[in-house]
């Protein structure tokens, strides 16, 4: 039997977006114009077109006058201003799922699916001339969670295996280290995944609730995701080669956007260790005989 017609002048081609993976999406319409812009995945919303950010659409600003959750529309117009914006927010990552895992640089590497919970906090303006910060304000909006797929490595302290990262990392150095490896780590990706560092997210914790360890989580930015965090998986090795090769070669003193610093940092990027970033991966590559135990999920 063929499927049933739809409403009047609906169209197959109409439910899918040009410019996302997603269905569900928000709109982004010019109310000087009328015209509608583009669309953004919904998982992303809240961070791209809250209220108040700078949106570039064909090399031109715009300023998100209103977010619309219930209409799913972000309403914008001309901007001219001096300043970009960069939104706080905070993420989550709850596993749950288990696809591989494997040992290797001395740390526990894993595959699986997650989900993702974000919560954008404020927004912090920055001048263009020179990326001084103008202000930071906050906003109120709930969270979004979306199913994905990630890698995720476990790294030995405390109790575990000789070599561990408390030995010679101080507790306060942590999770600066950590920070700036997911930094470097999703900076080099797209080299190897052939995607957009914009396609990538990441989180960095010393402790997470469920491995029971230093953590460090690099995921599809899409939902469902799009086998970047299987091809990291596989690739792992030299994900961490060429991240450490980023920053030890990197001329700056203590860490700056060609290196360290992310323009997608939901903390801001702070904190940020560029010394202890290049010492964590350098140990790893050396530590290719000493593998990690397990941590329970």
């Amino acid at each position: 039997m063929p499927p049933a017609p739809g409403p009047p002048g609906s169209y197959p081609a109409a439910e899918v977006s040009l410019r996302s993976a997603s269905p569900e999406s928000f709109a982004i319409v010019d109310v000087s114009s009328g015209e509608l812009l583009g669309a953004t995945e919904a998982a992303r919303a809240h961070s791209t077109v809250h209220e108040g950010a700078v949106y570039l659409h064909l090399g031109r600003s715009y300023e998100v006058r209103e977010l619309d959750l219930d209409r799913r529309r972000a309403l914008v117009s001309p901007f001219e201003g001096d300043w970009y914006t960069q939104p706080k927010r905070q993420t989550d990552t709850e596993i749950v799922r288990l696809l591989d895992r494997r040992q290797t640089l001395g740390v526990t590497l894993s595959f699986g699916e997650v989900s993702v919970t974000d919560t954008v906090l404020a927004y912090q303006r920055r001048r263009l001339s020179d990326h001084a910060q103008v202000d930071l304000i906050s906003l109120e909006l709930p969270p979004t969670s979306f199913s994905t797929q990630a890698l995720w490595f476990e790294l030995p302290v405390g109790d575990r295996p000789a070599g561990e990262l408390d030995e010679w990392l101080p507790l306060e150095a942590l999770l600066g280290a950590l920070h700036a490896t997911e930094h470097a780590q999703i900076a080099v990706l797209p080299l190897i995944a052939m995607c957009d560092r914009w396609d990538i997210g990441g989180l960095s914790t010393n402790y997470h609730p469920q491995t029971g360890a230093p953590t460090i989580f690099v995921y599809d930015g899409h939902p469902g995701g799009i086998g970047i965090a299987r091809t990291a998986f596989a690739r792992f090795e030299e994900l961490c080669d060429d991240a450490r090769a980023l920053i030890a070669e990197c001329p700056c003193a203590s860490g700056c956007p060609s290196c360290v610093q992310s323009p997608k940092c939901g903390n801001l990027n702070e904190p940020l260790s560029k010394a202890g970033a290049v010492g964590l991966l350098e140990r790893m590559l050396h530590a290719a005989g000493e593998p990690a135990v397990p941590a329970g999920l």
